[in-house]
């Protein structure tokens, strides 16, 4: 990922690295770069989807992490 700041040198951010966060290392399994890293997205936010609907099915509270259509609006406003 290259992350940029207003006025300040980009950043190259690698998975696998100590900067990571904890759920961002939980979420990552595949090496940079690998082909199979889109289709790990997708069953990233497929598995957290299901696990929120079995919280919800047992009276739990929700905890997200996954896109909202908020967000899916927000992408296509941005294209």
């Amino acid at each position: 990922l290259i992350f940029k700041l207003p006025n300040q040198p980009k950043q190259i951010l690698r998975v696998g690295q100590p900067y990571m966060g904890e759920d961002a290392k939980q979420l990552t399994r595949l090496p940079a770069g690998h082909p199979e890293g889109f289709y790990e997205a997708f069953a990233n936010i497929y598995k957290l989807v299901i696990e929120d609907i079995r919280r919800l099915q047992a009276g739990q509270k929700p905890i997200g992490g996954y896109p909202s259509v908020y967000d899916g609006l927000r992408g296509m406003n941005f294209v």
